[in-house]
């Protein structure tokens, strides 16, 4: 039971207890009532003997009498008018009724005594019969106050012995809930009392562990911008290096591997970086993947130095579990105080200069330079713009004819996304899209072009174009998803799109054979009858056993090996016939170029040469280009 309601029992209990204390004094006092109008009533009956007494003629005066015999009725008329119908009820109950009868029996004896005091007055009765009338009234009337006696005290026994009864029951109830409330609230005290100690004990630790990591045990963020502070404070003469570390491509290992293998490598890479950096120079967890180190040097060397020690000390072999795994890591580094005099800009600026090596290659090293935070600038500004650009309409789909080297027909067009900031500004795809894919907006973007390319592609099938289809770029984000493939289905359910027109376009640099939803979502499209374009082939160094793996239907030769035609381009060709997959070619600009890729008997081509990408309304799908 809890004290709430053990605090309403005895409430009720207090209640009920005070109530019959008060009902029980109350008829206590009317029972002593009855004795104090008796004792009255007895005191005029001897008053009425004596005053007969002291009569000659055994006659008092009728004035005086009949006074006196009022007085007399008095009491039991008194009497009779307390009870209420809870007293009756008590007096049944009890059996004692005859304190009323009583009492009427004695208002009835006056009455008659009164009656023939008037008779006699009125000498309709004589001498002998008064006194005689006088002698049996007062005997009655002392008959009558001492049986009434023994009814009250049975009443008051009855009254006094029932409330001790319920006071005592009641007190011990009352004992018991409030023993049973101390209990609860001694325990509730002991409660609190832990808790205040854990509490304490939980914001010691919480000091404690509030500037630590919990999984690496480095010093964290919180812990960063004093240690700068604190660097600068002492710098003096010397200068301090501000390094921010990230990881490349640490989101496909967590993908692929799961997020304990991923916690295992950073705890690695962590204790790495510690034992890189010099004894009175700290490492930092930033959060996720990006860690912070700091030092005071005293020239450039001295930095490049630990640079190239926290490259090296990423890029050693990891192992995990059985597997070996090479990870590689992009440092940006910051100077107090030529870039910056604040923890604050410390960081910004060698975050900047972090992004910028991730840029030009990842696995190296790069100083701030004033003109990457202009880029920085730009590219946060177009990731805020880029988040309300699909409301704005300011994202299209152009399309590039893909045509058949056999017969110079339209085989097919490639939905390829565009976004025009405003009336003077293109953004190129080179650089929204990894912008969408780092920000998370890819997703939603990418099943718009999804929908729209289907959408334009019913619109030209519809117009006699039967066997057209269309070519749509498709993020590692989306594949990720185990949904994706439902999605699919739906679009081309929606649009009534022939499952083998719609070719999905895959970048092999982004093919991760280890992660299971990638497998899964791929084998879901092959099997649904989706085609599914290997894009950028060669620059990815795809394993053949992974190529023959894979459910890929056409391969899709980078412009580069196209533009400046080399053997690596023909053998792609010839890889792609063995494996008895259609080969498409990009970026074909010359006759020389399409010439050569006849020769090698490519299927289709696309690029500058046939049409550039182009709004829907100026693509001519049933145009057949000369040979």
């Amino acid at each position: 039971m809890t004290i709430n309601k053990q605090l309403t029992i005895l409430m009720l209990l207090i209640t009920l207890f005070s109530t019959i204390v008060a009902l029980s004094t109350l008829k206590v006092s009317e029972v002593s009532r009855f004795h104090q109008l008796n004792s009255l009533h007895f005191n005029y009956v001897l008053e009425l003997n004596e005053l007969i007494s002291k009569s000659k003629s055994g006659i008092p005066d009728t004035t005086i009498l009949k006074e006196v015999v009022h007085n007399i009725k008095a009491q039991p008329t008194t009497c009779v008018a307390i009870p209420g119908k809870l007293d009756l009820l008590l007096m049944e109950l009890t059996n004692t009724q005859s304190i009323v009868t009583i009492c009427k029996n004695d208002i009835d004896v006056a009455d008659e005594l009164l009656k023939n005091i008037v008779l006699f007055e009125e000498r309709i009765i004589n001498k002998n019969t008064i006194k005689k009338h006088l002698s049996d009234s007062y005997t009655q009337f002392r008959i009558n106050s001492v049986e009434f006696i023994k009814p009250v005290d049975k009443l008051t026994s009855f009254i006094t012995t029932t409330s001790q009864t319920a006071v005592i029951t009641l007190s011990i109830a009352f004992f018991l809930v409030a023993f049973a409330i101390a209990k609860a609230i001694l325990k509730i005290v002991k409660r609190m009392q832990k808790t205040s100690n854990e509490l304490m004990v939980s914001e010691e630790r919480n000091r404690l562990q509030a500037n630590r990591d919990a999984l690496t045990k480095l010093p964290n963020r919180n812990a960063l911008d004093l240690k700068i502070n604190q660097y600068i404070a002492l710098a003096g003469q010397k200068r301090l290096a501000v390094f921010f570390i990230d990881l490349d491509r640490f989101k496909d290992i967590n993908d692929t591997r799961g997020h304990a293998q991923g916690d295992k490598l950073l705890i690695t890479i962590s204790d790495r970086l510690s034992e890189a950096m010099q004894v009175h120079d700290s490492v930092f967890r930033f959060g996720g993947d990006e860690f912070v180190a700091l030092s005071h040097f005293t020239n450039a060397e001295d930095i490049k130095r630990v640079a190239e020690s926290l490259v090296q000390a990423i890029s050693k072999p990891v192992f995990l579990g059985n597997t070996e795994l090479y990870v590689t890591g992009s440092v940006g580094i910051s100077i107090y105080p030529t870039n910056a005099n604040t923890a604050e800009n410390l960081i910004k600026y060698a975050d900047t200069a972090m992004y910028e090596a991730k840029k030009e290659g990842k696995n190296q090293y790069l100083f701030y330079k004033n003109s990457f935070s202009q880029k920085h600038t730009r590219r946060l500004s177009h990731e805020s713009k880029l988040r309300y650009a699909l409301d704005k309409g300011q994202l299209q789909v152009m399309y590039q004819p893909v045509v058949d080297l056999n017969t110079f027909a339209t085989e097919g067009t490639e939905a390829l996304l565009r976004w025009q900031l405003d009336q003077e500004t293109v953004v190129s795809p080179e650089v929204f899209v990894p912008i969408a894919e780092y920000s998370g907006q890819m997703v939603e973007i990418g099943e718009w072009v999804l929908r729209i390319a289907c959408k334009q592609n019913k619109a030209w099938r519809d117009s006699g174009a039967k066997n057209l289809h269309v070519a749509v770029n498709v993020s590692p984000y989306q594949l990720f998803d185990p949904n994706f493939s439902k999605l699919v289905q739906n679009v081309i359910t929606e649009f009534e799109i022939p499952h083998h027109c719609l070719d999905l376009e895959i970048t092999e640099s982004m093919i991760i054979t280890e992660n299971e939803n990638f497998l899964k979502t791929l084998n879901e499209l092959s099997e649904m009858g989706v085609r599914l374009l290997m894009d950028d082939f060669g620059t990815g160094y795809s394993c053949l056993s992974n190529l023959r793996n894979l459910p890929f239907d056409i391969l899709k030769i980078d412009k580069s090996f196209v533009t400046n035609y080399d053997t690596i381009a023909s053998t792609i060709i010839a890889m792609g016939k063995q494996l008895d997959m259609k080969i498409v070619a990009e970026g074909v600009e010359t006759s020389e170029s399409l010439e050569i890729l006849r020769r090698q008997q490519c299927d289709f081509a696309q690029g500058y040469l046939f049409q550039a990408p182009s709004i829907a309304k100026d693509i001519d799908i049933f145009k057949k280009y000369s040979q």
